[in-house]
């Protein structure tokens, strides 16, 4: 850079003091970011330099490095009217922007370098002027604070594209207004206020949300105990109906089995009872629990049972037509 300025020095030295026919050209810089553009007499020339490095004529040909990378225009001290009489002052307003890098001639052709001022600076002075002469300082300082940048960003955008196509609106930052000590201090006095109203809320809604989840506990445990108690009865019940069903089913059983042995011993005994069956049993008694009686006189021979104590003493008695008659 200190060689660019030396030669620039010693160009200039030389232009003045040689005649125009022997003017030479003197080197510039073109910044990265940027476009080189020449004014020539007051007219813009078609010639746009890319970054590095160029030569122009001294005196007659002015260069203008037009930015076309992102950029923060900053519009300072923007004055606010209400519609309620109260003046105030938005400091600081920063619109960050970019340059197309095509539209860089054009643009500074039709609005000079300079493009800028018009479209964003005095634009900012519009908007605001526009949005705070429909609202109150309230509105401005409290209620629609936070669209107002949103606004302003679209607001411009609209414009541009209108008009200049070419220059893109990235994001629009400003400040709090600054408006008058008294003011100020109520509408904080009412910040403060609205504070402790919206934490008094805040702990009455903490507190209610925590009283309905208690009850909510509450409301879970009982109708849990409510189901184990059902589910106890029902358990109960069904263990007692199987339990019945169970002895019904088991004296069932044992009824049948019963029933089955005495027909089946019924059965039996009526299998037996056979003429031979019967002779035979009568032989037998007869062998064991009998007395019998012979002479000349006894024609016939008569059985007469006697019911016996036991089976010891159990006889049947041998008895002759004579003893019969006495």
């Amino acid at each position: 850079m200190f060689l660019f300025r030396k030669l620039a020095t010693l160009s200039l030295a030389y232009v003045i003091g040689a005649p125009r026919a022997c003017i030479a050209q003197i080197p510039h810089v073109v910044p990265e970011g940027h476009v080189g553009l020449y004014f020539r007499g007051g007219k813009l020339l078609d010639a746009v330099a890319e970054p590095g490095v160029h030569v122009h004529l001294p005196i007659i040909t002015r260069l203008v490095n037009v930015q076309v990378r992102v950029q923060t225009d900053v519009v300072r001290n923007v004055p606010c009217g209400t519609k309620d009489g109260i003046m105030s002052e938005f400091e600081r307003v920063e619109v960050v922007n970019t340059l197309q890098k095509e539209k860089a001639h054009s643009i500074v052709k039709a609005y000079g370098a300079d493009y800028d001022i018009v479209w964003i600076h005095d634009k900012i002075h519009h908007e605001i002027n526009k949005f705070c002469s429909n609202k109150t300082l309230r509105q401005v300082y409290v209620d629609d604070f936070a669209t107002l940048d949103r606004s302003l960003e679209s607001a411009l955008q609209s414009d541009l594209d209108r008009y200049v196509n070419g220059v893109t609106v990235i994001a629009v930052r400003m400040t709090k207004p600054v408006i008058p000590e008294t003011i100020r201090r109520n509408y904080e006095a009412m910040e403060e206020q609205r504070t402790a109203a919206l934490v008094a809320m805040r702990t009455h809604e903490v507190v209610e949300r925590e009283l309905e989840t208690e009850r909510v506990r509450v409301v879970s445990t009982a109708r849990k105990h409510a189901e184990e108690a059902e589910i106890k009865s029902s358990t109960e019940a069904r263990r007692a109906r199987l339990q019945a069903e169970t002895r019904s089913y088991e004296d069932k059983l044992t009824a049948d089995s019963k029933r089955y042995a005495v027909e089946e011993e019924a059965a039996a005994n009526q299998a037996l009872l056979t003429e031979p069956y019967l002779r035979l049993q009568a032989t037998r008694v007869w062998e064991h629990n009998t007395k019998a009686y012979f002479g000349e006189r006894i024609p016939t021979l008569m059985i007469d049972p006697v019911q016996p104590a036991s089976p010891a003493t159990t006889a049947s008695t041998w008895w002759s037509p004579r003893e019969r008659q006495q």
